[in-house]
C-alpha cells in the first residue's frame, strides 16, 4: 500500500524546530520521523547558522536509513571535524553542487525515482506550487523521505 502524499507542513528555525501550525511541534516531527512513512517536509531556516543546525539534525535522524542520503545544492556543509565528532553518517551522504545541475525539477525527478537514494534534502528553490506537489507525491509513491529546505528572504530598508 502507498503512502498517500502529505501537504507541506511549514517550519521555522532549526533553534527550537517549532512548527507555525500549532499542532505541528518538534515532537510531531520526531513522531513522523519514527513512524519510518516517507513524506514530503518544508523547512525555513532564517540564516545559515540555523540551516546547518537543521541540516545536521536531519541528518543524525537518518542515519540509520539504508541507501543513500543526497543533499541538492547545499549552501554549506559542516566541517568534516564537525560531522566526525557529531558522528553523521558521511559515507552515506552523496552532495550535488549547484553548478552541476542544469534542471533542479529533472534532477529531483530522478533522485526521487532512484532506489538506491532514501533521503533527499533540497535546498534549491522550486520553482512552483505545482512542482511542489508533483515531488511530494512522487516521493510517497516511491518511498523516499523530501525535504525542501528555505531560506527566508531578509527585507533591506
Amino acid at each position: 500500500m502507498l503512502a498517500t502524499a502529505l501537504l507541506p507542513h511549514h517550519i521555522s528555525d532549526a533553534t527550537g524546530l517549532t512548527a507555525k501550525r500549532g499542532t505541528g511541534r518538534l515532537q510531531r516531527l520526531a513522531t513522523t520521523v519514527a513512524s519510518a512513512k516517507p513524506f514530503y517536509q518544508e523547512l525555513t531556516t532564517a540564516s545559515a547558522a540555523s540551516a546547518e543546525q537543521l541540516l545536521i539534525k536531519l541528518l543524525q535522524r537518518h542515519c540509520s536509513e539504508t541507501g543513500w542520503i543526497v543533499l541538492v545544492a547545499p549552501k554549506q556543509l559542516p566541517s568534516k571535524a564537525l560531522a566526525n565528532y557529531l558522528q553523521l553518517p558521511v559515507g552515506k551522504i552523496l552532495v550535488i553542487h549547484p553548478d552541476t545541475i542544469k534542471n533542479p525539477a529533472k534532477t529531483l525527478h530522478q533522485l526521487l525515482h532512484t532506489s538506491s537514494c532514501r533521503v533527499i534534502i533540497n535546498f534549491s528553490q522550486l520553482m512552483s506550487d505545482e512542482l511542489t506537489l508533483q515531488l511530494s507525491q512522487c516521493a510517497a509513491s516511491q518511498q523516499r523521505w523530501f525535504y525542501q529546505l528555505n531560506h527566508l528572504a531578509t527585507q533591506t530598508h
